[in-house]
């Protein structure tokens, strides 16, 4: 068998100084190249922890926003919820509530029922003669009526005359209570204004003041509860008429009146204009009328 004689030789460098150096210089570069791109991406973390930072602060100051809005925001208070279930009234800032439960016993003794006295008429003329009050020109158009409405004449300016319906009502109330005791209110003595009238207009007066309070009890519709009970002597449940209520309390109404009465004689003029009939008379609730 032939063997080769393997002869040593040395190895031969694959890199001259030329390409010693050119490969330095691609090192050198790739470190750059490296370098650049620690750089930028360093760039775009810091950008896209400033984009999360800034999306952060504004749901940050968004959700602030609305706490602080619910902080502010309040409930409605009653002044509130009177302007939004009432008719427009210059005196709905007077409205004050209170929870009062009803004298509804047969025999609960009250200041304003029984046999007619001195005493129960001075009740009764304590919460009903209340006079006329002076309305705002402004408020008169809230109120939907024309400026054809009788008013005074005074030196601060022109007012038109008033009275706020609660009085109207409790008028009717007691008038209808006086008619029940048509004997002792036609005596001189006892008389009241609306009894010098003939009958016929005396009725007429009564019925007014019964339509009245009904539509008044009709709008308010009140939604209490009359519930029922034994009671000995009795077959059948007795209703029980004691229910309490959420009132307006009466006092603040009463002293809005005084604070806006109306003082001096009102007298027509030639610039007043004169009605051929009362206000809506004949007329239907949805027409229009003077």
């Amino acid at each position: 068998m032939h063997i080769k004689k393997f002869v040593y030789q040395a190895i031969k460098p694959r890199l001259s100084l030329t390409d010693s150096s050119s490969a330095g210089e691609d090192a050198e570069h790739l470190l750059e190249k490296e370098e650049l791109y620690r750089r930028q991406n360093g760039r775009a973390c810091l950008n896209s922890s400033i984009y999360v930072w800034t999306v952060h602060i504004i749901l940050l100051l968004l959700s602030s926003s609305f706490f602080l809005q619910g902080i502010k925001q309040r409930y409605p208070t009653d002044q509130d919820c009177v302007a939004q279930l009432s008719a427009y009234s210059p005196a709905l800032g007077a409205v004050e509530y209170k929870m009062v439960r009803f004298q509804g016993a047969l025999l609960n003794k009250s200041p304003y029922k029984g046999a007619p006295s001195p005493e129960i008429d001075a009740a009764w003329d304590e919460i009903v003669n209340m006079g006329q009050i002076k309305v705002h020109p402004d408020d008169l158009k809230h109120l939907q009526k024309p400026t054809t409405q009788a008013k005074l004449r005074t030196p601060d300016g022109e007012w038109y005359t008033g009275g706020l319906e609660v009085f109207h009502q409790l008028h009717c109330v007691n008038l209808i209570r006086q008619y029940t005791y048509l004997d002792y209110y036609h005596r001189p003595e006892n008389r009241p204004p609306a009894f010098t009238d003939s009958n016929e207009t005396l009725r007429l007066h009564i019925d007014h003041c019964i339509d009245m309070l009904r539509q008044v009890v009709q709008c308010q519709g009140d939604v209490g509860i009359v519930t029922s009970s034994w009671v000995a002597g009795f077959p059948d449940p007795y209703p029980d008429f004691n229910s309490w209520h959420k009132c307006r309390n009466f006092k603040p109404l009463n002293d809005y009146t005084q604070q806006h009465l109306l003082s001096g004689h009102i007298t027509k003029t030639s610039e007043d204009l004169t009605l051929s009939r009362p206000p809506c008379e004949g007329a239907g609730p949805e027409e229009i009328c003077p």
